[in-house]
């Protein structure tokens, strides 16, 4: 990627960033990019993934239930969801209301 080709993205986008904004954007964007290109050639390396990733392990696991807290170990679900959900500020119905921040 060319810095040209990032301030055409930045513009496209809305971003009003000048020239030394731009600068000192470019390296992580290209790193950005370079994660990407990563993430495309382990989606097309059909030989690591050859078979869906349900089919690749062949038992199920299970956590046994020391492996929990035990304050938690035994408590009734949907007895601390509700307890939870009134700690909450805002509600609505079963889910909490989270503010727009933008």
């Amino acid at each position: 990627m060319k810095i040209e080709d990032l301030r055409e993205t930045a513009a496209l986008a809305h971003l009003n960033l000048d020239d030394k904004a731009l600068d000192a954007a470019f390296p992580a964007f290209e790193q950005m990019l370079g994660f990407f290109a990563a993430m495309q050639s382990a989606d097309e390396d059909t030989a690591a993934f050859a078979a869906p990733i349900t089919q690749i392990s062949g038992s199920a696991r299970t956590v046994p239930a020391t492996y929990f807290r035990p304050d938690t170990h035994g408590v009734n679900q949907a007895l601390g969801s509700e307890t939870m959900l009134n700690s909450a500020g805002e509600r609505d119905g079963q889910f909490v209301v989270v503010p727009n921040v933008l």
